[in-house]
């Protein structure tokens, strides 16, 4: 998760972005991208959960300038632990977003029990907060922001679909996703990218024989490049890159799960995406939102069969001559939505 604090000082906009991993940096290296574009001469601050080198390594490899500075926030829960961690850590991570949130005139969250500390400060102190809702929660709002919703925070949603689940305190902006970096190429193999937490059932049909005629690079997460590397000793397997971009302009395919890559992928990239559900991270949006998004951008889909591999070759095939489906650049009109509102302009929209 990712939150953007604004203050204007002295005339002077000042941001303080919280990053909590994964497609929530992605989110606030978007909508940061954006503001600079709007504002170039914003002061940014961008805090990462304590000790989460994958966030640090990703935001020192995309944001970089003499106005951001880099600090830390603990992390109240993180993915499969049990929420009573949430009391020993919670008390540290209010105290430390009690002074992030300081002298401030809007708070932007992405996401995440991460967000939850710092806009609950914000809220008390009567400053406005927005939260961008994630573009796989069609049916149901997600946990964070549903609470922060309805505590009084604004919704940003990434898709008009969603204005049904927000119907007060919302703006329809669009999809929200990084600036290319690269100009894409067809390099000859095929990207796997899943994320911090890897994913079971892909990677067990791809070790048994799923994709046996492509040449393969993997981005296993933390608990599965080992496991890779030995059963496919001729693919490039690692387990995570800062800069996942060069890959993904790279590749002829990518396949994912229902997470950010698959919007940036097809949107910043236009690759033809195959989103592979994995069941085994739910927070990241149940099956009925991966089905929407696939069926929105054009994209290939499966949950993948360890027992019946030929099915994901199957997929990758049909896949590989479509065309995802493009969506304007939800990222700008965020940014424009909230410089409006702490400016004045855009309060009466709401």
């Amino acid at each position: 998760m990712i939150i953007i604090l604004l203050s204007v000082l002295g005339g002077q906009l000042r941001v303080a972005i919280v990053a909590s991993g994964g497609g929530h940096t992605s989110f606030a290296v978007a909508l940061v991208e954006r503001l600079l574009d709007l504002e170039p001469g914003l002061k940014v601050e961008v805090v990462a959960p304590t000790n989460d080198t994958y966030t640090l390594r990703r935001l020192a490899s995309r944001l970089r300038g003499s106005g951001i500075g880099v600090s830390t926030l603990p992390k109240p829960l993180y993915p499969q632990e049990r929420l009573y961690r949430v009391l020993a850590r919670a008390p540290r991570a209010l105290v430390k977003a009690s002074a992030l949130a300081r002298d401030i005139d809007a708070l932007i969250c992405t996401g995440s029990n991460h967000s939850v500390p710092p806009s609950l400060v914000a809220l008390a102190r009567w400053v406005p907060v927005f939260c961008v809702e994630d573009p796989y929660r069609v049916f149901e709002k997600s946990r964070s922001a549903r609470l922060l919703h309805m505590l009084g925070a604004y919704a940003l949603l990434q898709w008009e679909e969603q204005l049904r689940l927000y119907r007060s305190r919302s703006f329809y902006v669009g999809l929200i996703y990084e600036k290319p970096v690269y100009t894409p190429e067809r390099g000859g193999y095929v990207l796997v990218t899943t994320g911090t937490m890897g994913h079971r059932l892909l990677f067990r049909t791809i070790a048994r024989g799923g994709l046996k005629g492509y040449r393969l690079v993997i981005q296993a997460g933390k608990y599965w490049a080992g496991y890779l590397k030995r059963r496919l000793p001729g693919s490039v397997v690692f387990d995570y890159d800062p800069d996942i971009d060069k890959w993904i302009a790279g590749a002829d395919l990518v396949i994912t799960h229902q997470g950010v890559a698959a919007i940036q992928a097809s949107q910043a990239y236009g690759k033809p995406v195959v989103i592979a559900y994995n069941p085994d991270i739910p927070l990241a949006g149940g099956r009925e939102g991966a089905e929407f998004v696939a069926r929105k951008l054009n994209l290939g889909y499966l949950t993948p069969d360890p027992d019946d591999p030929s099915q994901l070759d199957r997929v990758v095939e049909e896949t590989l001559s479509k065309r995802p489906a493009t969506f304007g650049d939800g990222a700008a009109k965020a940014s424009k939505v909230i410089l409006d509102f702490i400016k004045g302009v855009g309060r009466r929209a709401a």
